[in-house]
């Protein structure tokens, strides 16, 4: 059982409106153990007026809306505000469930405060819709993901925010292995005014990701635990990310086609629409483009097939660990692989010596399009042996972009440019 993130409030500075006489001298929050992790709701505040002990006041407030309502106290000489720090300690008791803490802050001294930045006086109200409809969602890893309110604010990997966004889903912030500019997984996205956090493969900036206050993280969960675009779930960082936010990690271990449905079903419970004219339109593309690509298999019974990703080695995928390919093969394609051991180092890829490329001849060769495989170009000039794949010698090559495959227009694209490699191979 992982343990339970916990709400810290960190040097909160209460303010009220000016011209009030009667200010609170003392604020109870409570949070009980009925709250989902990572709430951002305070349970109970309690507001006790000078001069009128009996009067208590009571209302529910959202601890988003009071920070907006931090501000820095206009004292007279002589006054003073006490500030506090609450920071409780994390628990293992449940993944979604918090042991009780409380903590009393006292204002002592203050006769006036101003500067207030929102234009509503004293606390505000909740959203009381929103809290007590909630989020709860079960995800890759089959964790549950239990949340006050419906998530609004999100960072996401590039493959998550490349299924998030056509569906309306749209990003505060998205971590990948390039810019925004040269990333696949998004190429003809608008990113506008979408903050980028990591532009490198488990190099994201945690402060970028807690500055934008996220509600949750979402990225892809593949084999051996590893969080997408970020590493294993026991990383430092991934440790760190949790801190800003919880993980709700997408299974990235099924076929493609089962991926796109579970995005779907995602972006629902975040309230999207995903019946859209658009979305009808692009999942009857897709659909055509399989419909398209079984035929083209099936015209040619007897043809093999080998993904690659060329650099220091002659990679060579293993095919069930790609969410494509597993489609591919479900569609009829055969795909080979290579009777070399996996290393230690290789991900989802068996070496082959560059001495050894000939041993293997597909009719086909995918090739990953990604920064770390060796171009096409460069291959032809820097590996001789390279001419020793006839597939290679006789041009029969089709991009493979394997990150590319999480919305349906992005993966109709690649579906029919496979289509067409396949029609033009030549035996």
């Amino acid at each position: 059982m992982r343990s339970t993130r916990r709400p810290m409030l960190t040097r909160r500075k209460w303010c009220f409106a000016p011209g009030e006489r009667n200010l609170v001298v003392g604020v109870e929050f409570l949070f009980t153990s009925s709250v989902p992790q990572s709430t951002r709701s305070v349970r109970s505040a309690a507001a006790y007026v000078p001069g009128a002990p009996n009067q208590l006041h009571r209302t529910h407030v959202e601890l988003a809306n009071l920070r907006h309502r931090q501000c820095l106290p206009n004292l007279d000489d002589g006054e003073s505000m006490r500030i506090f720090t609450i920071s409780p300690t994390r628990t293992a008791a449940s993944r979604h469930r918090l042991t009780t803490a409380f903590a009393v802050l006292s204002i002592v001294g203050v006769t006036a405060l101003s500067g207030c930045s929102s234009s509503d006086d004293g606390p505000a109200e909740s959203n009381g819709a929103a809290s007590e409809s909630g989020f709860s969602y079960v995800d890759g890893r089959g964790e549950t993901i239990a949340l006050d309110a419906v998530p609004s604010r999100i960072v996401a990997s590039e493959q998550a925010a490349a299924a998030l966004i056509p569906l309306g889903i749209e990003p505060v912030g998205i971590w990948g292995g390039s810019s925004f500019e040269s990333s696949i997984p998004l190429r003809g996205l608008d990113l506008d005014g979408i903050e980028s956090v990591g532009q490198a493969y488990g190099d994201i900036d945690v402060e970028k990701v807690a500055a934008l206050d996220p509600d949750v993280i979402i990225t892809g969960w593949y084999a051996g635990g590893a969080y997408g675009g970020l590493g294993l779930e026991t990383s430092d960082l991934a440790q760190k990310l949790e801190q800003v936010a919880p993980f709700l990690a997408v299974s990235a271990q099924k076929p493609s086609s089962e991926s796109l449905r579970d995005y779907e079903a995602l972006a629902t419970e975040l309230g999207a629409d995903i019946d859209t004219e658009t979305t009808r339109a692009d999942r009857e593309a897709y659909d055509s483009a399989v419909s398209g690509l079984k035929d083209a298999i099936a015209a040619r019974p007897g043809l093999t097939a080998m993904a690659i990703s060329p650099s220091d080695q002659y990679y060579v995928a293993i095919n069930n660990e790609f969410p494509e390919l597993r489609d591919y093969q479900n569609w009829g394609l055969n795909l080979l692989e290579s009777d070399v051991p996996r290393s230690a180092d290789s991900g989802s890829f068996t070496p082959v010596s560059w001495e050894n490329v000939g041993l293997y001849q597909p009719n086909l060769i995918l090739l990953d399009t990604r920064s770390y495989s060796t171009p096409l170009a460069e291959l032809k000039t820097d590996r001789p042996t390279w001419a020793l794949v006839k597939a290679a010698e006789a041009g029969n090559i089709a991009d493979w972009t394997t990150d590319a495959t999480n919305n349906y227009a992005s993966y109709t694209t690649q579906i029919v440019a496979l289509t067409a490699a396949i029609d033009k191979t030549t035996d």
